[in-house]
C-alpha cells in the first residue's frame, strides 16, 4: 500500500470536504491532523506521500512541519488563503504548492496530482 497523504486542517468542515475529494479521486489513504504538533509527532515516525498543509492551525504556524517535510523531500500543497506572504514568514513554505483557499474540487486533484507525478 502507498504512504498516506497528510492532510494539516483545523477547520472541521473543510477537512471533511478534502477528505471527501481525495476519496472520490481514487486517493483513499490519508491521515487528518488538526496541530502542528500531532502532525509533527506523526512525521517523526511516518512519511507520507505528500501532504496539504493549512500553514496555521490552532497551536500556531506550522514551520516545523513544513521544514520536516522538506527534509524528507515529501511534496507539499499549502492551502492557504495567505497567499504570497506565507513565503516571507517561512522561507519553507516556498517549497510547497501555493493553493488559495477556497479551491474546487478540480484545482485540488490537479495540484495533487502535480506533487504527486512531477513532470
Amino acid at each position: 500500500m502507498s504512504e498516506p497523504i497528510l492532510l494539516l486542517e483545523d477547520q472541521p468542515f473543510i477537512a471533511l470536504d478534502l477528505e471527501e475529494v481525495l476519496d472520490e479521486n481514487g486517493h483513499l489513504n490519508h491521515v487528518t491532523f488538526t496541530t502542528c504538533t500531532e502532525a509533527s509527532e506523526w512525521l517523526e515516525v511516518n512519511k507520507p506521500s505528500l501532504a496539504i498543509v493549512d500553514p496555521r492551525l490552532s497551536d500556531g504556524m506550522c514551520t516545523a512541519v513544513v521544514r520536516r517535510l522538506t527534509e524528507l523531500a515529501v511534496p507539499f500543497i499549502v492551502y492557504s488563503g495567505e497567499g504570497e506572504s506565507l513565503q516571507a514568514t517561512e522561507p519553507a513554505f516556498a517549497n510547497g504548492e501555493l493553493l488559495g483557499k477556497p479551491a474546487l474540487p478540480d484545482e485540488m486533484i490537479a495540484a495533487v496530482t502535480r506533487a504527486l507525478h512531477p513532470a
